[in-house]
Formats: C-alpha cells, structure tokens, sequence
C-alpha cells in the first residue's frame, strides 16, 4: 500500500431543524448539484461545539448554540479529482435569534469569499436526483444509525 502524506481532517456539521425541515446549504459545482449541511474544519484542540458554533458565526453571521452529537461519519470522496477523507462530527444547532427560522433563503459565504444558498428542505425531499451529502448522513439525521461510512467501503466519486 502507498503511504499518503495527506492528513485525515476532522469536521463539524450542524443541523438546525425547523419542524420536518432542516437549513442545508446548495452547491451548483459544474459537474454536479448537491445539498450538504453547514459545517467545516475543527482547528487543533477545538472542541467541536466551539467549532460548529465558530463556523455559523463566519459562514452565516449568526449565533447557534450547540445541541447534541447526532452522529459521526468517516466520509472518503473525490474532489476535483483529488481523494479527501474526513472524520465528522454531526451536531444538532439552534439559532439564539428565533427570527432566523422565519427566513426562508440564507447566503453562505466562504472563508475564500465564495458564496452560495442555503435553504429549509424537508429530509425526505432528498432522493431521486436531489442529493444530500456526505453520502448516508440521512441515517443519521433519522436517527437509524450513530456512525455511518461513507461510502461503505468503496470508491464514490464524491460525498463531500
């Protein structure tokens, strides 16, 4: 087996739900249309409330508190044709600011400026073309499983 050097990276996802409904954001990539749910990167020694709770406040501007671990996931993709591999953490999150959940359509903006929706979506809109990532995160979010490998145990193109 070749060793690679690239280091596993630890990320934070966070689900806030209104009624059946939960915020993801949208990514309209060139290749492919995807919904993910907001998160990023746990900086060394972060825990992961802090980080989930950091990285609402950079992407969305707003402040969530923290709630329950709903899962974790070993998550392995491709991007732009480069393998990644990801250990995450998925958190239950609620806004402070209660009028959050009145609007309909948010905007995301990236560390690199980039910007992108996010929406309310019902769990099970997904299927058929209408894809949630990672890959399996639904399981978790229904409350089947506690961990999920994604993908189990083969090559996808992408799930990140």
């Amino acid at each position: 087996m070749v060793k690679d050097r690239r280091n596993v990276r630890p990320q934070v996802l966070g689900v806030p739900r209104r009624g059946d409904e939960l915020l993801v954001e949208y990514y309209d990539e060139a290749d492919e249309q995807f919904y993910r749910p907001l998160g990023g990167g746990i900086e060394f020694g972060e825990p992961s409330d802090e980080a989930v709770v950091r990285e609402f406040a950079e992407e969305l501007d707003a402040v969530v508190a923290a709630g329950e671990v709903l899962g974790t996931m070993e998550n392995r993709f491709r991007w732009a044709d480069e393998p990644f591999h990801q250990l995450v953490v998925v958190r239950a999150v609620s806004f402070r600011d209660g009028t959050r959940y009145e609007r309909e359509r948010f905007t995301v903006t990236e560390s690199d400026g980039s910007r992108r929706p996010a929406t309310w979506e019902r769990l099970d809109s997904f299927g058929d073309g209408k894809r949630l990532l990672p890959a399996g995160i639904e399981r978790l979010l229904r409350g089947e499983e506690t961990h999920v490998l994604s993908p189990p145990r083969c090559s996808e193109s992408r799930s990140g």
